[in-house]
């Protein structure tokens, strides 16, 4: 069979590349060995922020007295849990399909393996090869598990089987305090789960802004979460009550009892034997260039595969859409380097551009402005706390934000349309928001920067 592109890996960068080559006119095939949706719709977003959906109803139901409703207490249902997952995920995976043979892309479901840049064969029950004048990798990650003694014991977990399994746990110690183990640890925290998380660095959220990091964790504690910092794990050990977990902090050696353990230390790029051929790769991810191609003429790269991306589902979304366009020779006005960061706790995390700790290294002066949600009407009403940062430069410009409040992922698109079209301080406060409104904050610490001029 003949192609226009073949892309391999049916995750968001590969259906929506696929999708956006069939719309351009091109005879498109994609080729998936698992399900449709990748890791984030099956195995990753869209299954954990339907848990911490409904952790965040939990939450409220709880608090439901400070709202003026009596007797509305709550508390976790696991198979229900289970159940909104399964049917969230269904539902969305049948519309990626329906998506993909709307736009006449053929699906072959199998691993797909690189013969040369103009074939890729098809391995499973019908395998098959196809010639392609183009290829586009999508093949994702895999959750890294570093070699800690017992980590293959029952009980311990990836996010990728925890997920699948939903274990209830009275006690989840989770190793590593990055995106993946705080949104863990907020969920459970809310099922009535003792949750611990033990991270390596000095703070969780290790790339983020150090004021989020430090926000984060003294909510966590003041949610009963308990958190270690610069502690190294040692072992996992099954004992007579379930497992322990021992680390090393200060010089000083502690262990953790736990019903569960979720090890989320990151993932690792799927990378190995997917090309016969030689091409340019820096710790297992391809570099590629500007239109996500690699130095492999004709074979493109895309989501967590490449290196210096951001391993995200939006990310891997633009790339597609980038390489689509350069495959189609048409033109694609994405700014690749603004990809927002969001972490759904709660409240939401989010930040575009550049931090304080980032503009420091590469020696920009930057104003800071920040407006405390506590005075925000609409955080009030919701009993909603937190903050938004901005940061713009000597001329006014913004750029970069960091939010820490409800809805931070939705507010987030603001500062990056800003940035993105080098607005101003006075350009960014042309618009009239509306009031009460989250969207107000915004607004209010823009305007503070002017004043600080």
């Amino acid at each position: 069979m003949k192609y226009d592109v073949v892309v391999i890996g049916g995750g968001p960068g590969g259906y929506v590349c696929a999708i956006h080559c069939a719309r351009y006119g091109l005879k498109t095939a994609l080729v998936e060995k698992r399900e449709l949706g990748g890791t984030c719709l099956n195995r990753g977003c869209i299954p954990t922020k339907t848990l911490l959906h409904a952790a965040g109803l939990l939450e409220n139901i709880n608090k439901s007295a400070l709202f003026g409703i009596k007797d509305a207490g709550g508390k976790a249902d696991f198979p229900g849990l289970r159940t909104r997952c399964r049917n969230v995920v269904e539902t969305l995976r049948k519309g990626v399909e329906r998506l993909l043979k709307q736009g006449k892309v053929d699906i072959y479901r199998g691993k797909g393996q690189v013969i040369s840049p103009s074939l890729v064969s098809v391995e499973g029950e019908n395998p098959v090869e196809l010639s392609t004048s183009h290829i586009v990798l999508a093949v994702g990650g895999a959750p890294s598990i570093p070699p800690i003694p017992g980590s293959s014991l029952p009980g311990v977990y990836t996010s990728d089987s925890l997920l699948s399994e939903l274990p209830e746990a009275k006690k989840l110690v989770i190793i590593g305090g990055g995106v993946i183990g705080v949104e863990f640890a907020e969920a459970y925290r809310a099922f009535g789960t003792d949750v611990s998380v033990v991270e390596m660095m000095p703070r969780l959220l290790p790339p983020f802004d150090v004021d989020i990091a430090r926000h984060l964790a003294a909510l966590f504690r003041k949610k009963g979460i308990h958190v270690f910092t610069g502690a190294a794990v040692e072992k996992i050990e099954q004992t007579e009550e379930g497992l322990s977990v021992s680390f090393e902090k200060g010089g000083k050696e502690e262990t953790l009892p736990a019903d569960a353990v979720l090890i989320a230390t990151g993932r690792h790029p799927e990378t190995k034997g997917l090309l016969p051929m030689e091409a340019a790769m820096e710790r297992g991810c391809f570099k590629v260039d500007r239109k996500m191609e690699t130095s492999v003429k004709g074979i493109y790269a895309i989501g967590d595969i490449v290196y210096g991306a951001v391993q995200l589902a939006h990310s891997a979304e633009a790339q597609g859409k980038t390489a689509a366009a350069a495959i189609a020779g048409k033109p694609c006005s994405i700014a690749l380097d603004l990809v927002p960061q969001c972490v759904y706790t709660l409240p939401e995390i989010a930040s575009i551009g550049l931090t304080e700790e980032e503009a420091k290294k590469e020696g920009i002066s930057l104003k800071s402005s920040r407006m405390v949600m506590g005075s925000n009407a609409k955080s009030l009403i919701a009993d909603e706390g937190g903050y938004i940062k901005i940061l713009s430069d000597g001329s006014g410009y913004i750029r970069g934000a960091q939010l820490f409040c409800a809805d931070a992922d939705n507010l987030i698109s603001e500062i990056s349309l800003a940035i993105a079209n080098h607005l101003s301080l006075e350009d960014f406060l042309k618009v009239i928001r509306p009031h009460p409104s989250l969207e107000e904050a915004l607004g209010e610490a823009a305007e503070g920067a002017l004043l600080r001029e």
